[in-house]
């Protein structure tokens, strides 16, 4: 079990940390951590003046946002500009070559297209036999779900029976 030790308050301080505690969480102590947890994930201070939170939020997202700026510019400076500088100067002598078109014929575009029919239907028809076994099994799940029954034990934990024959079953099994 946990120690327990008292720290002196303030009876007004009390009797509002009690309110606030009853609101957010079963215990003082869970109340405490939840707040100090608060404060440290958000780096705030409880001396902060929260007039206009979003403001203070804003100002946050600013100097985060900045340092990954320029944490981005220093990468480009110092990685990414050399390697484009390197690169370039590799292909500086290289001569662009014109692609070689090859002249297909009448026939040859024909037989193309008829391979890509002939895919583009096998493939149509697996889809439209995997659809109809998804929806099959969709339904036998679905006749299954609806022959469970909930069971309330008075000795024991409550459960789901499933209420079908023994033949059923077997059917299923397969």
């Amino acid at each position: 079990m946990d120690d327990f030790n008292t720290i002196r308050l303030k009876r007004k301080v009390i009797e509002k940390f009690k309110e606030y505690s009853k609101k957010t969480s079963p215990s003082y102590s869970e109340t405490l951590d939840f707040m100090i947890a608060f404060f440290e994930d958000t780096g705030l201070s409880p001396y902060d003046t929260m007039h206009n939170p979003i403001l203070s939020y804003t100002r946050a997202l600013s100097k985060r946002t900045k340092a990954v700026t320029t944490i981005l510019r220093n990468i480009e400076k110092t990685q990414l500009i050399p390697t484009r500088e390197m690169l370039e100067s590799l292909f500086e002598g290289v001569e662009k070559e014109e692609p070689a078109y090859v002249e297909r014929t009448q026939e040859e575009i024909e037989a193309s297209k008829s391979k890509e029919v002939k895919l583009m239907d096998y493939y149509r028809e697996q889809y439209d036999t995997t659809s109809k076994e998804l929806f099959e099994t969709k339904e036998k799940l679905q006749s299954v779900l609806n022959k469970l029954v909930y069971v309330k034990n008075t000795f024991g934990n409550n459960y789901y029976r499933l209420d079908i024959s023994k033949k059923e079953y077997e059917k299923l099994k397969t």
